[in-house]
């Protein structure tokens, strides 16, 4: 099947490396780093999954770049993803959108300055931040407190002849006159990085020395102004949520994954402090196991960043040929810890990193306290965004139908509702194999219209044994399927003998009964429509010039036979689609 790419396969090296999938057109589709070139690809022959196969299918040809290490392996491969934006690649959308934080440290007198790209410059690069505002404040607050220039004159080649306002007023030591010495210059940046990296409290301690200098002096100016530098970056320390008080520097990684696109939100823990968060989307083509997310992510991220000395990850990665671990340390210069959460401060962390992520698209915190409650009841692997729910309505087996709600993020979409006219008949009603009936037309459409995370049947043991039976029958499993029976709310699973009972004030039990509850209305006013189609058609029937469609028109404008006798003749005469003819002959009927 794979002849051509085979043989080119075959061909590849055995070393470390990267390779590239191309498609009939010469696009790159997939990039992918490799310890040993031939055996990693050719795995691809052997792999079931639909993802080796989705790529195979769409090759034509394969490229590859041979590197002398590992570590320079995996810098290629992210350097190539952003690059060439593989639809098959995780990919981390450019920080080009949001503004950085750009410490010149490439020049003799740093500067802190808004930039909006990463450069191999020398300079020292912080965020990218969301918010504008907030790299406006921070140069603000940096030049108030540590006096750091923010002029664009190239010191010490050229110079102003006289110091500026910024001088005059406080917020700059004027290097450009020779008024602080370059090595004091420098101290000034030292205090700055300490500060953008959260480490206000050794900063407060040495304005603390200062002040008290300054006092003893009799400078009291000079130490108020020292004072109320202090005040400034305790306020700011006090604003900040205290993690852990063994004044480690950390990142936390957190992903939620919804609708083709995972959010990464990463929180910035430094000296026990949380100072920052960062929030980052990636469309996903395929349906990537969290594993490769969290990998490619971090491998992506740290390319141009701050490696911490602890990086937290919400489940285990495998490492494939590479130990990533490895390449961080490297990297970084000094040792890393990539690990799962250790602690419970650690713990809670991460599921308020997963809150942060999720309750932004839900409605309320009601709604996000149900799906999380729901998520650990029944020990789902994800927050159960979706709910479906499936009714039967009938009288005594007459016009009986069936309907499917569905709920996304707690709330009713009614795009994807179905009702379903029964055509099971027999002389006895059977409400289980009429709910059978209506779960096999359901499961027909699921290629377009993909199962929820919960699938709720409305009624007990009984019920639920019916829908099992289908599925089983299909060769279909779901994530989960229950029954809620109204009597007790008892909930039903299929392994369980004794029912879930909650408590009453559960936001998990509210959310399931509002999904029965809106499956059970939605079933009935279908019922309903049928039922009184069937007392009404016969009678309007009988009207000259009412056939099936003008029976609709008045079925949409009426609700009974009564209100259809009661109108004037003027009224019938103004719905639009019943001829004024025709409007007399109706009323006429019913009026004599």
């Amino acid at each position: 099947m794979y002849k051509g790419i085979k043989e080119k396969i075959e061909n590849l090296p055995d070393s470390p490396g990267v390779y590239l999938f191309n498609d009939y057109n010469g696009k790159v589709i997939y990039v992918g780093k490799a310890k040993n070139l031939r055996k990693r690809v050719m795995s691809y022959l052997t792999d079931d999954s639909p993802k080796a196969k989705y790529i195979l299918r769409k090759s034509k040809d394969i490229n590859y770049y041979v590197t002398d290490s590992e570590t320079e392996a995996l810098i290629l491969e992210s350097v190539l993803i952003k690059k060439y934006k593989p639809i098959m690649n995780v990919q981390l959308r450019d920080d080009k959108q949001y503004p950085l934080l750009k410490l010149t440290l490439n020049e003799e007198y740093p500067r802190l300055i808004k930039a909006r790209k990463f450069e191999d410059d020398g300079a020292k690069y912080f965020g990218p931040y969301p918010q504008s505002s907030t790299v406006r404040e921070t140069i603000s607050l940096v030049k108030k407190i540590f006096n750091l220039r923010s002029c664009s004159w190239n010191l010490p080649k050229s110079k102003p002849k006289r110091p500026c306002l910024n001088y005059y007023i406080g917020n700059c030591k004027a290097p450009c006159q020779g008024y602080v010495s370059k090595e004091e210059y420098w101290d000034m940046v030292k205090d700055v990085l300490s500060f953008l990296e959260g480490k206000y409290e050794k900063i407060i301690e040495k304005l603390f020395v200062e002040m008290k200098n300054y006092s003893d002096n009799l400078e009291f100016e000079k130490a108020a102004k020292m004072r109320d530098k202090i005040k400034t970056l305790q306020n700011l320390g006090e604003r900040q949520k205290i993690i852990s008080f063994n004044n480690e520097n950390k990142d936390l990684i957190q992903l939620y994954i919804e609708d083709h696109k995972a959010k990464i939100l990463v929180y910035l823990v430094r000296e026990g402090k949380l100072i920052e968060k960062r929030i980052f989307v990636l469309n996903l083509s395929y349906d990537f196991v969290k594993d490769e997310i969290i990998r490619a992510f971090i491998l992506q991220y740290y390319l141009n960043r701050e490696i911490p000395d602890i990086i937290i990850i919400p489940q285990e990665i495998s490492y494939e040929d590479f130990d990533i671990i490895k390449y961080l340390s490297e990297k970084k210069g000094a040792s890393v810890n990539l690990r799962l959460p250790v602690n419970e401060d650690e713990s809670k962390l991460l599921e308020m990193a997963l809150k942060d992520l999720s309750i932004e698209s839900l409605k309320s915190e009601k709604v996000w306290g149900a799906l999380v409650e729901l998520q650990k009841l029944f020990g789902l692997d994800d927050i159960p965004l979706s709910i479906e729910g499936f009714d039967i309505s009938n009288l005594q087996g007459k016009e009986a139908v069936g309907s499917k709600v569905f709920f996304f993020k707690g709330f009713p979409d009614k795009g994807r509702y179905r009702r379903y006219k029964i055509k099971y008949v027999e002389e006895f009603p059977n409400d289980f194999l009429m709910l059978q009936e209506v779960l096999r037309r359901r499961l027909k459409r699921i290629d377009e219209d993909p199962l929820a995370d919960i699938i709720l049947i409305d009624g007990g043991k009984g019920q639920l044994s019916s829908a099992m039976e289908v599925l089983n029958e299909i060769g279909i499993k779901t994530k989960l399927i229950i029954a809620l029976a109204k009597e007790n709310e008892e909930i039903f699973l299929p392994d369980r003998s004794k029912p879930i009972v909650l408590p009453k004030d559960s936001y998990a039990l509210h959310l399931l009964q509002h999904v029965r509850d809106e499956a059970h209305r939605f079933a009935i006013s279908y019922h309903r429509k049928l039922h009184r189609k069937k007392i009404l058609e016969p009678s309007l029937m009988k009207i000259s010039g009412v056939g099936q469609k003008r029976w609709k028109i008045l079925m949409e404008h009426f609700s009974s036979i009564e209100d259809i006798k009661k109108a004037s003749l003027e009224e019938l005469k103004n719905i639009p689609g019943i001829p004024e003819k025709v409007a007399e002959k109706i009323y006429m009927y019913f009026n004599g």
